[in-house]
């Protein structure tokens, strides 16, 4: 916010310290022709960084890049405004950014930031076009500590913002997406309580998983490894589903307790500086 208040541009793109933005001209063009025909913001599509990734890097790139564009898109017709607006892409129009400006309320900031945008009638938009490549974490360790801080913001974001909730954006945008985790929870356990009599707790949890999910998950595998010109993503995809039940887990024992008290855990990001510029 300090560097924004040197700015001379119309427009500002922001974006992560750990993010590669392809050296072509046109990724960010895309973005800039969104804001040229009307819009205040708009938002890229963050997917994988995989030079000298892992595994973990490259389950999560199985599927994370078409279904970001799958779920943007949807929720941009539907609801009228992208879910959320990365913090590893996105451009602004330089005086509605001033105005609304970047708070550190929450863990997630760049969500906080998009749903005010909507909140205050500005008109937010997405591109699919413009593809940037942030860093995936590395061990399992990292990843709970990332997904904890997004699905616990997510909750206290719903707080924050609870008229939303009612509007054709949060009927299409905020509320589906916590809906799908609800209705996820309820239909494994039922599906697993069903299993455990017959096949145990073990083959039970097996079953969670039909052939239908497996083929989906491999859809988007190909489509991802078409992008990421990596074709054993395709077969690692079926992994992909572990992250269901990490999300599952995270809301179970973070994200409803967020829900409730409004309250988010001690910050595991770097301290953020009042004063950087001179």
């Amino acid at each position: 916010m300090n560097g924004l208040s040197h700015a001379t541009a119309p427009y500002v793109f922001l974006t992560d310290a750990d993010t590669i933005i392809p050296a072509r001209d046109y990724d960010l063009g895309f973005l800039l022709a969104e804001i040229e025909n009307g819009a205040d913001a708009v938002g890229g599509i963050p997917s994988s960084n995989l030079r000298a990734g892992g595994l973990l890097p490259h389950i999560r790139a199985t599927v994370k890049l078409p279904m970001i564009i799958a779920k943007r898109t949807f929720q941009q017709i539907l609801g009228g405004a992208p879910f959320l607006i990365s913090g590893a892409c996105g451009l602004f129009r330089t005086e509605v950014l001033r105005e609304v400006g970047l708070s550190d309320r929450t863990k997630v900031e760049d969500l906080d930031l998009t749903w005010t945008l909507v909140e205050r009638g500005y008109k937010v938009r997405q591109s699919s076009f413009c593809i940037v490549y942030p860093q995936e974490c590395h061990t399992l360790r990292e990843e709970w500590r990332r997904w904890t801080r997004w699905i616990r913001g997510y909750a206290v974001c719903m707080r924050l913002h609870w008229p939303l909730l009612f509007s054709r954006f949060g009927l299409f945008s905020m509320l589906p997406m916590f809906a799908l985790v609800v209705l996820g929870l309820c239909t494994a356990t039922v599906t697993w309580m069903r299993a455990i009599p017959a096949n145990g707790p073990i083959a039970g949890a097996v079953l969670l998983f039909p052939a239908f999910w497996v083929l989906c998950v491999l859809f988007l595998g190909t489509i991802s490894a078409f992008h990421h010109r990596k074709a054993h993503l395709v077969v690692m995809a079926p992994l992909a589903i572990l992250y269901l039940l990490l999300a599952y887990a995270v809301w179970l024992t973070h994200g409803i307790r967020g829900l409730v008290t409004g309250r988010e855990l001690s910050r595991d990001k770097p301290t953020r500086h009042a004063h950087v510029v001179a």
